[in-house]
Parts: C-alpha cells; structure tokens; sequence
C-alpha cells in the first residue's frame, strides 16, 4: 500500500507517496508536485491511483473540510492527522511544501505498520458543519443581545432612567423603552429587534433540519437545554459510535482533567480545553440553567456535592462563590456523560 502525504493549501496541494518499503514513489511525485486545489485537480490523482492500493494523510487546517469533501465525493480514501501531534513538521525548521507532504507520508507509513504517532480529527458532513455554522450563528446573536442591553442599562443610568424593570427582548419592553422618547435608547430598541428577527429566522431554519433527529430529541428534552444548545451538541456528535465510551466523549469537549504524573503519583489538573469551544461553552452554559432550574435532577445534585451546597445554601450562608467554576465544569462533564448514555441506549431524560 502506498504513505500518501497531501500537503494542502487554498490553491494548491502537494501530494508525496512512499511505496510499502519507504521508498518514494518517483513518477508519482513529479507528476503532483503541485495541483489545483479543487475537484478538477483531485480528479488527476484519483485517476491515477485507479486500481492502487493507498491512503492519504494530510494535516487539519481551516481548508481541510472542503478538501475532505472534494476528496470523498471522488472515491478517494483520505485521513486527517491532529496538528498539534505532527511535531515534525510543526517545528521543523526546513519548511517546503514537499518536505511536509513527504513527512506526512512517512507518518502515515508508520501508522500503516502499527505505530500510534497522531491522533485522527474527526470531519464532519456538509451538512452538520452547515447546521454548525448556523448555530454559532446563533450563538453570537445571543452574545450580542447581551451587550445590547448592557449598553441600554448603561445609558439609562448615565441619564438617571430606571430601566430595571423593564425587558427589552419582550415587545411590552421595547414599546416602554421608545415611549421614553430617548434618541440613543430607540437606537438599541431597533438593534434589538433586528437581533431578534435574525435569531427566530436561524431557530426556524435549525428546527427544521433536525425535525425527526432522535439525538436532537433527547438532548433537547433536557430542562433548560434550548434549541441553539440542542442542535449544536447533536451536529457536534454527529456519530456517536466515534467515541469509544462516554470518558472519550467528555474528554473530546475538554472537560477532562489534565493528569500529570510524577514517580507513582498522579495529580489532576484543571480541564484540557481540547475539542470544539462553541460545544463545550453552549454545555457549561446549559448545565448552570440546569441547575438552577431543575432542584431534583442528578446533575444538580453531583453538582451540590462539589459546590459545597446547594445554590439557596450558599446564598443563605453568605458565601462566596455561590456557584464555584469547578463545579459547574464537573457538572457539565456529568451531564456530558448522561447524554452519551442517553444517545448510546436509546434512554429518554
């Protein structure tokens, strides 16, 4: 089997093969050296290859979605290898597209022959990636309405108007505020709006394609878990047989704990922050809803445990934090492994 690396850039990729022996693959090589990016470029290689026995690796990177997909539509059998674990190629100091595209063969080489050198990121469809997009669409309106209405409140005080009562996400709301007959005020009363109006056309249009989704049905059926949250998480997990058991999933959010090991002891650190951060935020952001809302929920209770006390107990007593940052990550990760359990048995909340 022939150690294809693909070295891919906007325009063009390098493609570098080593036989089963590790010797290059010289007619190949020179033949592409350097070919258009796209469908009409891969269609070169793949035709070559007809009738050949071969794997391709190349390295992720923000053009590597689109070059998967291209590639798949071909026939073409391609892996994608973890950055960060490609040391050779990240610090070498004799940087050329050939040189990377050959080191990525030799990685792949080895992997062939049994060697666990990189971890394999996982590519979603266009269709969960789009779902994706949408989402984190989504989500940022929901960042924006939040400075929104700090630069409402902010205002109103500087001009001594009480606002506190009143909600301008509500059409009650945004009518009070513009019968204020404040210039800047009326300004953000129309912001509002128009975020408004964006986040119920993205809400319609993801309600729509995960109509009928039973992980989206699961996780949504969760207290306090929202649409946006929902149909994220389901295009985050996309198969859920990816993940070997629900330790690999909570790790793939970065909400395992880093271990670090010195002689015969072990020592957990704080969270890996690995994976996708729009994932693991919209989780955290759930579960504090969650454990809020939800007093006889499992999670709540894991997490009244860590926190020393429920929410109401630690109010009562006056202490500071009410809610500890520690325990709300564990209960994430709690809640993280529910929903693979939810997912994998077909379990309902």
């Amino acid at each position: 089997m022939w150690a294809i690396g693909a070295d891919v850039h906007k325009r063009s990729t390098t493609f570098y093969a080593l036989d089963d022996d590790g010797e290059p693959v010289d007619g190949f090589n020179r033949l592409f050296r350097s070919v258009r990016s796209n469908e009409e470029g891969y269609l070169e290689v793949r035709r070559y290859l007809d009738g050949k026995e071969y794997s391709i690796l190349m390295e992720n990177s923000t053009k590597t979605h689109d070059v998967v997909w291209t590639m798949e539509s071909l026939g073409m059998e391609v892996l994608v290898a973890h950055s960060p674990d490609l040391k050779k190629i990240t610090k070498s100091d004799k940087k050329t597209d050939e040189n990377d595209a050959r080191d990525l063969a030799m990685y792949l080489l080895a992997r062939l022959s049994g060697a666990d050198q990189f971890n394999l990121s996982y590519m979603c469809s266009k269709e969960d990636m789009m779902a994706r997009q949408l989402c984190r669409a989504a989500k940022q309106e929901m960042v924006d309405r939040g400075k929104i209405k700090r630069r409402m409140r902010s205002h109103a005080l500087l001009y001594g108007i009480d606002i506190d009562r009143l909600d301008p996400t509500t059409a009650s709301g945004r009518k009070r505020l513009l019968e204020l007959d404040d210039p800047v005020l009326d300004n953000l009363v129309r912001s509002m709006e128009d975020n408004l109006s964006r986040q119920k056309a993205l809400e319609e249009r993801l309600a729509s394609m995960f109509s009928g989704n039973r992980t989206f049905e699961k996780i949504d059926a969760i207290p306090f878990f929202g649409l946006i949250t929902s149909a994220y998480l389901t295009s985050y997990i996309g198969d859920i047989s990816r993940f070997k058991d629900s330790k690999a999933f909570v790790a793939s959010l970065g909400l395992a704990p880093r271990e670090r090991n010195s002689g015969e002891k072990t020592s957990h650190c704080g969270i890996t922050k690995k994976g996708d951060p729009h994932a693991r935020w919209l989780l955290i952001q759930a579960t504090i809803g969650h454990v809020r809302g939800c007093a006889s929920s499992p999670v709540t209770r894991f997490f009244n445990r860590k926190n020393g006390g429920s929410l109401s107990e630690r109010g009562e007593a006056e202490l500071t934090p009410v809610m500890n940052r520690q325990a709300i990550v564990a209960a994430a990760a709690k809640m993280a492994t529910i929903i693979y359990t939810l997912v994998v048995k077909d379990r309902d909340w």
